[in-house]
């Protein structure tokens, strides 16, 4: 029994010394438990940006289509004709107002004015043309470096 006694007190007198390193892997968890409800707490974004999509109507060949381009020198040609501004705004009222309204295709020239272009486009805004696209934008979609 002294011998066992012994044993006894060694193995306790080996580890009587306070532990001088904290056990952190309860605050770890409790701190992840806390995190998670966090997260769960807080509300999905309610934001949203309203986007016009297209309807599914395709414009088909039966609507009449004007070019409409600018050029480098800043000229705008309406269906292959020169015209100027005050024309253009003519026209473009009355295409606005007619029955079968035509598609403005848009197609400036490569070196084009984009001060230009901007205020072409502003004009069609302005007539409230509700046909409107960009023809010819697919012959910029790759930029080599000659």
């Amino acid at each position: 029994m002294a011998i066992k006694s012994r044993l006894l007190e060694r193995r306790y007198t080996a580890h009587a010394q306070p532990m001088s390193e904290l056990n952190i892997t309860p605050l770890i968890d409790v701190l992840l438990v806390l995190l998670v409800m966090l997260i769960i707490s807080i509300p999905i974004a309610t934001n949203s940006i309203e986007v016009d999509l297209p309807n599914g109507r395709l414009v088909g060949p039966e609507s009449p289509q004007i070019a409409l381009i600018v050029t480098e020198g800043g000229a705008v040609l309406w269906n292959g004709e020169p015209v100027d501004r005050p024309t253009l705004e003519d026209r473009l009222a009355l295409a606005a107002t007619a029955p079968d309204a035509p598609v403005i295709s848009f197609e400036p020239e490569a070196n084009a004015s984009y001060n230009d272009s901007v205020q072409v486009i502003n004009l069609v805004d302005d007539a409230n043309i509700t046909k409107f696209a960009f023809a010819g934008a697919h012959q910029y979609r790759t930029f080599d470096a000659e």
